[in-house]
């Protein structure tokens, strides 16, 4: 929970100008970004992906954010390559200031033996490629990268591949809209256990706090991320 509020508020400091301007930055992110809850018909969890990283089918909280941008503000060379599109949007919601805080937790308090490869600075994840089996952060790994679509596993560590306690998959994914002249972005989600046993009838094992925290943080990152896509 510290680093999930920590991220939060130093992406709020940025935003905003102050930690004072909490609220002014959760009134902005609400007006600019969707974020719905998610149905178990949602095409996410019938993925290949996902039955192998959650294959008891605990719960889990699971929500998309959604951000549409006109087409004309969006960079020329993207305006007509979705796989270009998702790469940038991928590359904005892991190296700009949305994540930032985060990204500088680890390295600096999470960079245990075994991880030297990973990649570590906002600077290199601004301009990776996001191909299948890039870790980061020590807490990060793309699982899958169908182009425009990109999944990364988070919750632990890469260095734990089997089932974990604490687990779970986020979705980016970016499509144009010629007819709406428009291009919209999400973050799909899903948190979970992957390590319990599966309990007919139990709901996800995330607090009310944590759930609050990362609402507001994923929609963070989704509005930090479409400034690396614009003109």
């Amino acid at each position: 929970m510290g680093i999930i509020r920590t991220a939060l508020l130093t992406g709020a400091y940025g935003l905003t100008g102050g930690v004072a301007s909490v609220g002014v930055g959760m009134a902005y992110l609400a007006a600019t970004t969707t974020l719905v809850d998610l149905t178990k018909n949602d095409p996410m969890f019938k993925t290949k992906t996902y039955s192998k990283y959650n294959p008891k089918g605990n719960p889990a909280l699971q929500d998309v954010v959604i951000k549409r941008v006109p087409l004309k503000k969006i960079r020329p060379e993207l305006r007509d390559n979705e796989e270009a599109l998702t790469l940038e949007f991928c590359r904005g919601v892991w190296s700009r200031w949305g994540f930032w805080a985060q990204s500088k937790f680890h390295e600096r308090y999470d960079k245990p033996p075994g991880t030297e490869n990973y990649l570590w600075h906002t600077s290199d994840l601004a301009v990776a490629k996001y191909e299948t089996g890039l870790k980061f952060s020590n807490h990060f790994e793309v699982v899958s990268n169908e182009g425009n679509e990109i999944t990364v596993r988070c919750g632990g560590s890469p260095l734990e591949p089997g089932l974990r306690n604490s687990d779970g998959l986020v979705v980016l994914s970016a499509k144009i809209d010629k007819e709406a002249q428009q291009a919209e972005f999400s973050l799909k989600s899903a948190l979970f256990s992957s390590a319990a046993p599966f309990v007919e009838g139990a709901e996800h094992p995330i607090p009310p706090k944590i759930k609050f925290l990362h609402e507001w943080y994923v929609r963070m990152l989704v509005a930090s991320a479409v400034k690396n896509v614009k003109s």
